[in-house]
């Protein structure tokens, strides 16, 4: 079964705000020295993860940005069309050809 998360772009701040911030760059510079195909590794952990924290959407806010920021494309995973982030968290693999995530069966 698909799981799809709703991420608003632009959240109203709260006082977790500067934690979960410091969170997401903790995370940011631990994805930054990872290769493509350990990021992919960890986003199929997430995929097959049934819990959820603020710690695992720090974790995930941070993981998709650095695939963002690499370029790979996440049209397969990842809907922005409606002003909202929408993730679906879902086994993937790295296509090298098309540099894509790619849901696998």
């Amino acid at each position: 079964m698909d799981k799809f998360i709703n991420v608003k772009k632009h959240p109203i701040m709260t006082k977790t705000d500067s934690y979960a911030n410091e969170r997401i760059g903790f995370y940011e510079a631990r994805f930054a020295s990872e290769t493509i195909h350990e990021l992919v590794q960890n986003f199929n952990d997430l995929a097959s993860s049934r819990g959820w924290t603020a710690e695992r959407s720090c974790y995930s806010a941070a993981l998709i940005r650095e695939l963002e920021r690499r370029g790979i494309d996440l049209t397969a995973i990842v809907n922005n069309d409606t002003g909202q982030q929408i993730i679906r968290y879902v086994r993937v693999a790295y296509d090298e050809a098309s540099h894509a995530l790619l849901p696998i069966a």
